[in-house]
């Protein structure tokens, strides 16, 4: 896996309310397998804010007590940003700058890092997926804190992405390096798609802080500057080059049906993404119910005259086969990419999807159907290309394994139904969750993916009752879906098993998903093992996955310019 320092700064962070479009940033990146460093500044305007209540009491520039109170901007920012991303299931791990030994010379408000102790960030890698650090902050040698001057996140990026050898990329609220200001001169503004570091230095201040500019330069680096959610950047450090490929600046127009716990959350993330996303319209039982939603005018109940081609893509949020199964496939048909968090129905319809999308060329995704936000279809996307897939096992329902964590702790069956129903975690009628449909499904669409065309000749399918729910001392219970090939064929179970208590599915706790892939070389000359994880329940994650796909169909597939 490889590692990406992402720095986002105050243009991106404008408030807190922008801190869930930072962890869509990060989410691309882990669910794509690459573990991220993100360094991350005060929200817009505080550290003027801060300053200027330091100047209130005394003379800011030369009080020791100055960087003490600065830093609380960087600190509050990152560690709420650590927090959300939790809270979509990414698996987090926050440090200051003092726990990574971030040490700089220089002024204590315009210091210049000089050491860091890399091994604290490698090692946390190897256990999470995401490290978020405070920019702009250092200590001294005496361990006091010191500032890295305006644009200090920007440095603090930089250093962190030379010490460890990895890509850099630093988000900001322009999508590249133009040779004018667009603001100003408007169109006639040229991106860079590469920008060289004695023209950038001429030119890409302020956009980007000039000692982290010197810094790259001085060291031969490349760095990338980019928008969120993006595909393009200017990359600072190679050969000059304007950019000259047309890209998509208007909306991304989506259908939308459901607007359940986890449909209502994915409307409330298009109105955070209303600079990119635009809500067409949402199907639901009874638009009626719906005046009092910021989208009121969206709603129809109109199910005939849903499927048309005046979209880019349709996210199904429904539950059962139908009618996401019909409408699956007339918008793929008509040729408007999908992407579904409704398992039943592209498990019971998956030759007619797949079928409907080769035909028109549209994109069939349907990342949210399993693990929520734990990518783990991704994850096995990416084996097929370069491995030979032997087996597959994992924790695959949020519901049940937050059932039978809370009987471990303690709580009695119906007490854990009662509080995962509470969290949003279980619907009102969970049978599905407990009689192994929920998982069948799930099972199926990763068989597909991992063994296409071949079928077990036998499913050993277990149920979940308070009466199964017996824990051996010293052991660990989690219902596990298995499918792996033998000699004989394919073989497949979904059924409670009891497995060492250090086992890996057994870390899974709560709501959380977890998959594990045994791999062998496409050439034969080894096997690996490959470890997935993330919260598969509840509307946080699930919705992530969904706005993962949505802007994934953008960068990837060309969307018409202008929506037909």
């Amino acid at each position: 896996m490889s590692t990406y320092v992402l720095k986002f700064g105050g243009s991106v962070l404008t408030s807190e309310s922008a801190l869930q479009r930072a962890v869509s940033e990060v989410y691309r990146y882990v669910r794509d397998a690459h573990k991220v460093i993100a360094v991350v500044s005060a929200f817009k305007g505080q550290t003027d804010q801060l300053l200027r209540l330091a100047g209130s009491y005394t003379q800011a520039s030369s009080s020791s007590a100055t960087p003490h109170l600065v830093a609380t901007g960087e600190t509050r920012a990152a560690t709420l940003l650590a927090m959300a991303c939790e809270r979509s299931g990414i698996v987090t791990r926050f440090r200051s700058a003092a726990e990574i030994g971030l040490v700089a010379e220089g002024e204590h408000l315009n210091a210049n890092p000089v050491a860091m102790k890399a091994d604290v960030l490698t090692n946390d890698l190897k256990q999470v997926d995401l490290v978020v650090v405070p920019g702009y902050v250092a200590e001294n040698a005496s361990g006091e804190p010191v500032l890295l001057g305006r644009g200090g996140s920007d440095l603090s990026a930089v250093f962190i992405g030379h010490t460890l050898n990895v890509p850099v990329r630093l988000l900001k609220d322009v999508d590249a390096i133009y040779d004018a200001d667009p603001a100003t001169v408007g169109d006639t503004a040229r991106p860079y798609q590469s920008l060289a570091w004695d023209e950038a230095l001429r030119i890409a201040f302020p956009v980007v802080q000039n000692k982290a500019m010197r810094y790259a330069a001085d060291h031969g680096m490349t760095v990338d500057v980019a928008a969120l959610a993006k595909g393009y950047q200017t990359t600072m450090g190679a050969a000059t080059a304007y950019r000259d490929t047309p890209v998509l600046t208007r909306k991304i127009r989506v259908a939308v049906m459901g607007a359940g716990g986890v449909g209502s959350k994915f409307l409330e993330r298009c109105l955070e993404w209303s600079d990119l996303i635009e809500v067409d319209r949402i199907l639901v039982r009874d638009a009626s119910r719906r005046r009092d939603h910021p989208l009121a005018a969206k709603f129809t109940s109109d199910v005939r005259n849903f499927v048309r081609p005046d979209v880019d893509v349709f996210v199904d949020i429904g539950t059962g086969v139908s009618p996401s199964a019909e409408l699956l496939e007339g918008f793929l048909k008509a040729g408007v990419s999908v992407t579904s968090a409704n398992k039943q129905a592209v498990a019971a319809s998956g030759d007619k999807l797949r079928a409907a999308a080769k035909a028109s060329g549209a994109v069939l995704t349907y990342s949210a159907s399993v693990g929520g936000g734990a990518p783990i279809i991704e994850a096995l996307k990416r084996a097929v290309k370069s491995h030979k897939i032997t087996g597959f096992c994992g924790v695959l329902n949020g519901t049940s394994n937050f059932v039978i964590d809370q009987v471990e702790s303690g709580k009695s069956f119906d007490a854990a139904m009662d509080e995962a129903r509470r969290l949003g975690f279980a619907e009102p009628d969970s049978t599905a969750d407990l009689d192994g449909t929920d998982v069948g499904a799930k099972l199926k669409l990763l068989r597909e993916i991992a063994f296409p065309g071949e079928q077990p000749r036998h499913i050993e399918v277990g149920q979940i009752t308070e009466d199964s729910l017996i824990i051996p001392p010293g052991k660990g219970l989690r219902y596990v879906a298995r499918c792996v090939r033998t000699d004989t064929g394919l073989q497949a179970s979904m059924k409670l098993e009891v497995l060492d208590a250090d086992h890996y599915l057994v870390g899974a706790r709560g709501e959380q998903n977890r998959a594990i892939i045994d791999l062998e070389m496409l050439d034969g000359s080894g096997g690996e093992t490959w470890y997935v994880t993330g919260k598969g329940a509840g509307a946080w994650p699930t919705s992530e996955s969904l706005l993962a796909d949505v802007l994934q169909i953008a960068r990837d597939h060309k969307l018409p310019l202008e929506v037909a």
